[in-house]
């Protein structure tokens, strides 16, 4: 009988075992004591010293057997009050149990299992449901014919030959060939991204450009590039953004660089500059900014920065374009000018992603205020407020973005190339770079983004997407002078290549009501 067993039956029973051997030390007691066959009574013998002894005797050897009994019985009740209440685990059977266990028949009624083999006739087994591939539609299977023309895949890596093409409103047609190295790490996360192209404008000749990516964690950043054409331009510039330190407590972000750039043009400050009011300068450019705040409250970050810029602007090289200091002679900044400014931001952010996003919202209110300091000339006050929401549809593969920017600057001193302005792929994206310019500007931005293929190349998801955009965008003197009729309309798509959650390559085309535009470039314009 296993412990199992034997445990509930003597609790069931301690009762009933204790009484007994009570009971059976008694009568066995009362027994050592009880008179002989010979006679009902005790006699008192024969008062012979013979008679005595043996009386005596006979008393003390009954006497002694009751005794022993009655320890024999206070033994047994002792045992089993140990059994009753020791753990299942303490049981311990004595050997005799043991023989009784080991010599101890099955029951010859009862059959144990037996495995038979099935019958050829029998039905199969039934196997777990298996996943159906879904059919490649239509534009799955060119997109996928094109990545096969377009890339090599090693390990986790891919090599991506892509195609340099835009129109730029300023600096005019640029072609050639950007080929991507792509390296992931385990996990199928990208870490590092290198991106050399060559390219030829007409005005700028052959430029070499070299860009590099680093990614250290999902929330950290790390950007080079390298820039430098047959005429005129150049640029270095180097950025690095972690928005998750100390364990998500901290934000940091500093960049700097150096730019050439012979593109530039300007148009006059206000709502109603024409074309004809257009004036060309190379920008020569040198900044250094850095920021830092704390994440709080799950969604919100504070920071505070400082950022210096030193602008000279120079002759204009593009041709049949009037020199910028012949159209607008009293421009301020048209000589060489620092600005420091001293920066506060707060911001809201819930989206699900910082470069890639598809869900959620984001907020953000920033001012800035020049000093004297470190030599600086420029002498405003700069504040704003931005707003993001994406709304994602019931088909994962369609997310409607709106967005709104105000900006107004304020001072006795303010240059040119401070003032907020509308134009470019940040902005309205059927004008070139700093179009309408003034010390306002108001931006609503309606994009509707749809995956139009999804394909993974060695383990990394890649989106291939089309967003129909309208751009409506002003600037102004003052708020209460902002007029209706001189907000730009711009209507367009973009086309782009999103690898979440780090890169996106974006090709913008807007239309505005100076012609075309189209813009080339790194992640989401917002």
């Amino acid at each position: 009988m296993s412990s199992k067993i034997f445990l509930p039956f003597l609790r069931r029973t301690s009762l009933s075992v204790l009484v007994g051997l009570l009971f059976w030390g008694i009568v066995s007691a009362s027994y050592a004591i009880a008179p002989t066959k010979q006679s009902d009574t005790y006699e008192v013998p024969n008062s012979t010293s013979t008679s005595k002894s043996t009386f005596l005797t006979r008393t003390r050897n009954r006497l002694a057997k009751v005794r022993q009994r009655m320890h024999n019985a206070h033994e047994h009740i002792t045992n089993a009050r140990k059994i009753i209440m020791a753990p299942a685990q303490t049981v311990v059977f004595t050997p005799a149990e043991r023989v009784i266990r080991k010599v101890s028949k099955p029951n010859p009624k009862v059959r144990a299992p037996q495995t038979e083999a099935m019958p050829l006739t029998a039905p199969a087994m039934p196997q777990p449901p298996q996943k159906m591939e879904q059919p490649k539609s239509g534009s799955e299977k060119f997109f996928s014919k094109v990545a096969d023309v377009m890339t090599t895949t090693w390990k986790d890596n891919i090599f991506v030959w892509l195609p340099a093409l835009s129109t730029d409103p300023n600096a005019g047609a640029t072609y050639g060939i950007l080929p991507v190295l792509v390296l992931a790490d385990a996990q199928k996360h990208i870490r590092h991204l290198m991106a050399p192209s060559y390219t030829y404008n007409e005005l700028f000749g052959q430029t070499g450009t070299m860009r590099y990516y680093f990614y250290p964690t999902d929330s950290s950043q790390l950007f080079a590039i390298t820039s430098i054409s047959q005429h005129e331009n150049r640029e270095a510039r180097m950025r690095y953004e972690n928005a998750a330190a100390l364990d998500k407590l901290l934000y940091f972000r500093v960049e700097g660089g150096f730019q050439v750039d012979a593109s530039q043009r300007f148009y006059g400050i206000g709502p109603n500059t024409r074309e004809s009011d257009e004036g060309g300068f190379t920008e020569e450019e040198a900044k250094f900014r850095v920021a830092s705040g704390i994440n709080f409250f799950e969604h919100w970050r504070t920071t505070v920065g400082a950022r210096f810029r030193r602008v000279s602007v120079r002759d204009n090289v593009i041709p049949e374009t009037n020199d910028l200091r012949l159209v607008h002679p009293n421009l301020p900044g048209l000589q060489a000018e620092n600005t420091f400014a001293m920066e506060y931001r707060l911001l809201w952010d819930t989206r699900d992603s910082p470069v890639t996003p598809s869900y959620g919202s984001s907020g953000e209110f920033f001012t800035e205020k020049t000093f004297g300091a470190l030599g600086g000339d420029a002498d405003f006050v700069r504040y704003g407020v931005e707003g993001k929401r994406f709304f994602p549809w019931s088909n994962p593969k369609h997310v409607s973005i709106i967005r709104g920017l105000y900006e107004y600057a304020n001072g006795p001193n303010i240059p040119f190339y401070e003032y907020p302005s509308i134009g470019g792929r940040d902005t309205l994206r059927g004008y070139g770079d700093s179009r309408l310019a003034d010390r306002g500007r108001l931006v609503f931005n309606i994009e509707h983004r749809i995956t139009i293929a999804s394909l993974a190349l060695m383990g990394i998801q890649t989106n291939f997407e089309v967003g129909p955009f309208v751009d409506l965008g002003t600037v102004f003197p003052t708020l209460p002078h902002m007029q209706r009729k001189d907000i730009r309309p711009v209507y367009g798509a973009a086309f782009r290549a999103a690898v979440k959650p780090n890169v996106v390559g974006s090709v913008e085309v807007g239309i505005g009501k100076e012609g075309p535009a189209v813009f080339v470039g790194i992640n989401y314009p917002f």
